[in-house]
């Protein structure tokens, strides 16, 4: 393990990787994260006082799992489409917050290659820009921090909220770090980012379809809804992931990419997608400053609530704060007896 100091206080923990390499990876960091900061002096990287960069990132998400306060496990996208190698934690710390950058050292050491010509790879711009993104994350925790006085992470929702108000706060934060890092991310990037959408929306409804039609046997509305969760939590990811690309460059999906609107036109999707950029870019237009509260997320979980509703799920609140949901029999999730 290597451990160095930015010269502030932020302390940059290297595992995993032999010590010379962890000492460029860990200055390569240090210096990126100088530059971004000189760049763009608005760039709130306050409360993150802990990067770490570990060779086993799976493995130190579930180690850094007991400093939250709930104890869970932290996940993070581990699918055949799509693995995370990046990810920002915020945790509790005393009466305030703490957050805490994990990346995957293998995926940073793209950013200290070994000679001149390694500054001008994909994988070293690739590599800067989820660095950037990831620091508009803490941009944006701190922002909402100071917005809602201090109710992050001590708000507990209950009834349909368990499940629609986690996706809102998902795609909030993955399109406004796309449209505050949007400066960074080269062509290369973006079409690979667009790709994954138009993947997303041509799978997503089928394996989702599949996944109510095995429920109708076992029964487990649990297993169903994590399944939904994972699967179609992530085409709203990419798809904000995409708008923030959009408003940040100030282009059209057809400038970024042809083959994204043509799996989005007439598709199940089509509606989701144009009432969540409604949502985010009306949140955009008060951020942050006009954010009072958090029913600032009311428009955009009225969209991802119909979401639900497109996919085949129609969630309620029971008087007791417990969530009711009816999975009502389509064509094509009616088993064949």
């Amino acid at each position: 393990m290597k451990e160095l100091n930015m010269g502030s206080d932020i302390q940059i923990t290297i595992k995993g990787i032999e010590e010379k390499l962890a000492n460029d990876i860990g200055n390569a960091v240090a210096g990126a994260i100088k530059a971004f900061k000189q760049v763009d002096n608005n760039l709130d990287i306050r409360r993150m006082h802990r990067i770490i960069l570990p060779a086993d990132f799976s493995g130190e998400l579930t180690a850094l799992s007991h400093e939250t306060e709930s104890g869970s496990p932290i996940t993070h996208t581990n699918e055949e489409y799509a693995i995370a190698v990046a990810k920002v934690l915020l945790l509790p710390c005393d009466s305030d917050y703490e957050m805490v950058l994990v990346i995957n050292a293998n995926f940073a050491a793209y950013l200290a290659p070994k000679n001149k010509e390694g500054y001008k790879t994909q994988e070293f711009l690739t590599a800067l820009h989820l660095l950037h993104h990831e620091l508009c994350h803490v941009h944006d925790n701190n922002k909402q921090i100071d917005a809602f006085n201090g109710i992050m992470l001590r708000h507990i929702y209950k009834g349909k909220d368990l499940h629609i108000r986690p996706l809102a706060e998902l795609c909030w934060a993955e399109y406004i770090a796309n449209f505050l890092s949007s400066t960074t991310a080269k062509e290369h990037w973006i079409e690979i980012m667009t790709e994954s959408l138009s993947d997303a929306i041509k799978r997503t409804k089928q394996k989702i379809d599949s996944k109510i039609l095995e429920y109708r046997t076992h029964s487990d509305l649990d297993k169903l809804l994590g399944e939904f969760h994972r699967h179609g939590g992530y085409l709203l990811r990419v798809a904000a992931h995409t708008l923030g690309y959009m408003d940040g460059l100030n282009e059209p999906l057809e400038k970024l990419s042809e083959r994204a609107v043509e799996s989005l036109s007439g598709s199940y999707f089509e509606s989701t997608w144009e009432s969540i950029q409604v949502s985010l870019r009306q949140m955009r237009l008060s951020y942050p400053d006009g954010w009072a509260g958090i029913d600032i997320f009311d428009i955009l979980a009225d969209a991802i609530e119909n979401y639900f509703g497109e996919m085949g799920f129609y969630l309620s609140s029971t008087e007791d704060g417990r969530t009711y949901v009816d999975i009502p029999f389509r064509p094509e999730t009616k088993p064949n007896f």
